[in-house]
């Protein structure tokens, strides 16, 4: 299960959940805010008229919030404000053990966008070999899946990342005592995915 956070315009949005399960929840709290109301009035104008097949529901946030924990496999695409994402996001973290699995996207209107891992620098590991690497290749997935519209190249990435999570590979930050799993650091984490893409076949177009 992936869930993607998308905030930015409805637009982008729209096209993101067209390009996944066509599946959408609109986290607001438009039942205090008035600001939450009016984006609840755009978010629906734009995706029905421009977008009718992606599938459209809202749900307040601290609804939201729990039902992260309760029923993760709910939800495919969200999109929520700047406040309400950062909070979301790093509940989420959870349900895949760590910060360090999460990948992210900024996309503008035009022009290539910025993908990166959702925790952002780890100066105080930098030099160590303990970084998880996962979260900057399922960045690179992103980039080919929304911003290259190279899907078959992003599906590899994220098979071969799943490939490695299954051999029972772990870096520090999602090992677990008694796991039975292999404690590994940020350099043989990393060649064991491109070992793995390496023997993936993929249909790419010329």
């Amino acid at each position: 299960m992936v869930i993607v956070f998308v905030c930015l315009l409805c637009c982008h949005t729209g096209d993101v959940a067209s390009k996944r399960g066509g599946k959408l929840c609109s986290v607001d709290k438009a039942n205090v805010l008035d600001v939450s109301q009016l984006w609840r009035d755009v978010v629906t104008d734009i995706i029905t008229k421009e977008f009718p097949d992606v599938d459209l529901s809202h749900m307040y946030v601290d609804n939201a919030a729990m039902q992260l924990i309760r029923w993760p496999k709910q939800f495919d695409t969200i999109v929520t404000g700047n406040i309400f994402g950062d909070i979301l996001s790093d509940e989420a973290s959870m349900l895949v053990g760590s910060l360090g699995m999460l990948p992210s996207a900024s996309i503008g209107e035009s022009g290539p966008g910025v993908f990166e891992p959702c925790h952002g620098s780890a100066p105080d590991i930098a030099g160590q070999d303990k970084a998880n690497p996962l979260a900057l290749i399922l960045s690179a997935a992103m980039m080919l899946k929304y911003d290259l519209d190279r899907p078959e190249e992003a599906d590899l990435l994220e098979r071969a990342v799943e490939s490695v999570l299954d051999e029972g590979l772990r870096t520090a930050d999602i090992k677990q005592e008694g796991d039975g799993c292999k404690l590994v650091g940020c350099i043989e984490m990393g060649k064991a995915v491109a070992d793995i893409v390496s023997t993936i076949d993929v249909a790419v177009e010329v």
